[in-house]
C-alpha cells in the first residue's frame, strides 16, 4: 500500500453534537496472519481526527516488535482496502494488570511518556457510549474516512 501522507476520519450523527473523545481504529490487512490495527488519537467535538503517514508506519512497525510470529506481511504489501471501526476498550478496561504489562514500544514511546498515561487515554474515550456500523475504505481513492455513529 501506498500510505497517504495524512488520512482524515470525520465522524457524522444526526443526534450527537459533541463527537469528542472518540478513538477510531483501522483494520489492516498485511499478508495471512493476523490483521493490524492502526489506532487515531482522539476526535476533536467536531468528530475531526488525522493520522499521519509517519503515525501509520510506526503502528504498524510497533505490531512487529510486539510479535513477530503473531503478523505477516508489511506496509507496502498491505491492503489499501480497510475497515474503519470505534475502538473497543473493554478489554482494556476488564484487564487492566495485562493491559499495562507491556512496555511502550518504539512508535508509543515517541507519543507518551508512560504505558500508564497510554492506558488512562485508551480507557477514557467515550467509545462505549456509541455504536457506529464498520466502514470499508479504499485508502488508494481518497484518504478521508467518514463514519456514522449513532449513541446507544
Amino acid at each position: 500500500m501506498n500510505v497517504p501522507e495524512k488520512i482524515t476520519v470525520q465522524l457524522q450523527s444526526q443526534s450527537v453534537d459533541d463527537l469528542s473523545g472518540i478513538i477510531v481504529e483501522l483494520k489492516v490487512i498485511a499478508g495471512r496472519k493476523n490483521p493490524f490495527f492502526i489506532r487515531f488519537p482522539k476526535t476533536d467535538s467536531f468528530g475531526r481526527v488525522a493520522i499521519s503517514r509517519d503515525d501509520f508506519i510506526g503502528q504498524f512497525k510497533d505490531h512487529w516488535e510486539m510479535g513477530l510470529m503473531d503478523y505477516g506481511g508489511s506496509v507496502e504489501s498491505a491492503n489499501p482496502v480497510v475497515e474503519a471501526s470505534l475502538f473497543d476498550p473493554d478489554w482494556s478496561i476488564n484487564n487492566p494488570k495485562l493491559a499495562l504489562a507491556w512496555p511502550l514500544l518504539t512508535h508509543e514511546r515517541a507519543k507518551w511518556p508512560s504505558r500508564e498515561q497510554e492506558y488512562a487515554c485508551r480507557i477514557s474515550c467515550r467509545n462505549p457510549l456509541f455504536a457506529a456500523e464498520t466502514a470499508r475504505v479504499d485508502l488508494s481513492d481518497s484518504p478521508q474516512i467518514s463514519l456514522q455513529i449513532e449513541p446507544r
